[in-house]
């Protein structure tokens, strides 16, 4: 009797998995048997095999490709309702004991050639191309043809032929060939699970036949198969890269709420929420080593805690993740707020910079690289790989235009599309943003609009729900002293009121279980705040737009949450409500009439400069009937009569030539379009 290279031989593992999937599978056998090849593969559970058969079970883990091959050619001799060949039914186990599941930076060299399974977020994907099992050769010779086996990397073609004797030439006849789809994705380990700042580490992953198109980058998958070795052809190293062989592919939900809570963990969280403190607390707990941000930090609290997605009964999705954009002088700390929201609070943070983002960016992107053999692949950026987390981006006014571009969708919608060589594909992309920008000549202008000093779009701006500047005031200079001293002699005295863990923790649970609604009395209140500004701006300066709306909403509801409760209260508005007032009089306010204008944020023109811009197209209108093209000279002296300044005349007619209203037919001299 042939022998295996275990205790078990091969005849007495294949009486062994018959009874097994006799016993238990025989139904689910029948079944795919009945739909194949619309299905094609039996996912068995591994604690069932353990339960019937501990030998077989330590069998399959220590040489899956022998009881693999050995179960599917069982599956084929079974009884089953079919006509004509058998069907080639596949064989995958799942739920593998806690020895085989992995993380990607634990596999090593004992590992080769066992059943292992990870867990991981797929970063890229190439497309689903046919593979070879199977090639059909015919010799040039004699026209005799051969059936090899493909099993490495590398085509495998015959060395003489068995008819004439030669060393060919030979021919693959593709037609004749076994053919099967395949696809090559790249897992990188999930951020949550990270300890530190450590590096997320990849593998390369194969996936065959039925497996493939199952996951998309930016999914988060577990994933069992048979780990394997390949040289690299080019080097002659001793050193083996390693990729695993799939067979089975789940993808896996991926939530913000998964970090894991203990009884007493939650004994502590609810003795915090009841701290009538509960608010400065958390609020003092991100990145005290930082001076000051009182409204900044407040901000990011309430992002954190984020507010439930709403789902209209239409399949309209309203986000409930907050955008926070933090426009700041150099030296002032955003950096690294950034970054502690990144690494240290969030379970799920993102790290990344607008300035060094290469590839797929910040969005995603169809790549053709070395990955993908020299085809195209899918890659996720950093927005994707946040998903259901936070994505904290510094530098975010130096983007490509490529990325910011793409930013619009998935800022509201929440998704990233990719339409490139042919390829058509849509992600999730439902990660709160935290971004930080400097002004565009280093300082603030304090006579200048705020969106004439950075480099982003009004279009970009308006997604934010909350915008803050930050200056390097002069006044604080004692404060930010004596607070950056302490630090360095007494490093307690910044020490957070609430740990780094303890607050992960404590924002899990407020997202795991509370979905907080409105009271009729916090609904009123904000009603009666939006309509009154806005009833009270007729014929003036828009101070809000539903935009506006949506973000207190969402505030409100975090701000509930913070002390974990199922309901807005007026107190919970009045929050959203100041913490709107102060984004809006930081980066809203009209300079000429001291009023907050949303359109200075949405369009980057407020009020008082569209009737300005109306005067000046009136003046131009008015003098070219009778003179032809206007000078300058003559529309600053008009434009003077009814008390324009010269400098804001050159703004205006420099806003009107960009906006294609008015061109210049000679230097200095204007006509209407």
């Amino acid at each position: 009797m042939e022998l295996s290279s275990s205790n078990l031989e091969i005849d007495d593992v294949a009486l062994r998995l018959d009874g097994f999937f006799r016993k238990y599978y025989h139904e689910k056998i029948l079944g795919i048997a009945r739909s194949y090849p619309d299905e094609k593969r039996l996912e068995a559970d591994f604690k069932d095999l353990d339960l019937y058969d501990f030998a077989l079970a330590e069998h399959l883990l220590a040489f899956p490709d022998e009881t693999i091959s050995t179960a599917e050619k069982v599956i084929r001799d079974l009884d089953l309702p079919f006509e004509g060949a058998p069907p080639e039914i596949h064989v995958a186990f799942y739920n593998l004991p806690e020895g085989s599941k992995l993380q990607i930076r634990d596999i090593r060299s004992d590992h080769v050639g066992r059943l292992i399974s990870i867990q991981g977020v797929v970063r890229k994907a190439t497309d689903i191309r046919p593979k070879l099992l199977v090639g059909n050769f015919e010799c040039q010779r004699c026209g005799h043809t051969m059936r090899i086996p493909q099993h490495d990397i590398k085509l495998k073609e015959p060395y003489l032929c068995e008819s004439c004797e030669t060393r060919g030439p030979f021919k693959l006849l593709v037609t004749d060939s076994k053919l099967v789809n395949s696809q090559k994705i790249m897992v990188q380990e999930s951020l949550e699970e990270l300890r530190g700042r450590e590096h997320p580490k990849q593998l390369t992953v194969f996936l065959e036949d039925d497996l493939t198109g199952r996951v998309m980058p930016g999914d988060k998958a577990e994933i069992a198969g048979v780990l394997r070795t390949r040289r690299n052809y080019k080097d002659k190293t001793r050193v083996f890269d390693i990729y695993l062989d799939a067979l089975y592919v789940k993808p896996v939900e991926v939530e913000f709420e998964e970090v894991k809570i203990s009884k007493e963990d939650e004994e502590r969280i609810l003795k915090l929420s009841k701290d009538p403190k509960v608010y400065d607390l958390i609020r003092d707990s991100i990145a005290p080593h930082i001076y000051g941000f009182h409204d900044i930090k407040t901000a990011i609290m309430y992002q954190l805690f984020s507010s439930p997605r709403i789902e209209m009964p239409d399949g309209g999705k309203i986000r409930g993740d907050s955008h926070i954009l933090i426009l700041g002088e150099p030296a002032t700390g955003k950096s690294e707020i950034l970054q502690y929201v990144a690494k240290e609070l969030a379970p799920k943070g993102i790290f990344t910079s607008g300035k060094g983002a290469t590839g797929a960016g910040l969005t995603a992107t169809a790549v053709k690289d070395e990955f993908g053999d020299g085809g195209w692949s899918l890659e996720a950026g950093a927005l994707v790989l946040a998903d259901k987390g936070i994505a904290c981006v510094d530098e975010f006014d130096k983007m490509s235009n490529e990325d910011r571009s793409a930013m619009h969708e998935a800022m509201e919608q929440q998704t990233v599309s990719v339409a490139k060589a042919g390829i058509l594909a849509q992600f999730s992309a439902r990660a709160a943003i935290l971004a930080a920008a400097n002004p565009k000549f280093g300082r603030f202008d304090q006579y200048k609009p705020i969106s004439d000093q950075i480099n982003l779009t009004p279009t970009i701006i308006s997604r934010f729900d909350l915008i803050f500047t930050v200056r390097d005031d002069i006044d604080d200079t004692r404060q930010i002293a004596k607070h950056i001293l302490d630090s360095v002699v007494s490093p307690a005295k910044v020490s957070p009121p609430i740990s780094p863990d303890f607050f992960k923790l404590y924002v899990a649970y407020a997202r795991q279980r509370c979905n907080p609604v409105l009271t009729e009395e916090a609904r009123e209140e904000i009603e009666k705040y939006y309509v009154e500004r806005r009833e009270a701006s007729r014929d003036q300066a828009m101070p809000l737009t539903a935009r506006q709306l949506w973000a207190v909403i969402r505030i409100a509801r975090a701000s509930a949450r913070v002390r974990l409760s199922d309901k807005v209260t007026v107190e919970d508005a009045r929050n959203a409500i100041r913490l709107l007032d102060v984004s809006l009089r930081d980066v809203g306010l009209d300079l000429d009439t001291g009023t907050v204008d949303i359109d200075k944020l949405m369009t980057g023109v407020t009020k008082s400069q569209r009737d300005k811009i109306q005067i000046i197209l009136g003046i131009i209108r008015e003098l070219e009937k009778e003179y032809g093209p206007v000078k300058r000279e003559e529309i600053t002296g008009s434009a003077a009569d009814r008390g324009i300044k010269p400098e804001e005349v050159d703004r205006l007619l420099e806003i009107l030539k960009k906006n294609g209203e008015i061109y210049e037919p000679k230097p200095g001299q204007f006509k209407i379009v």
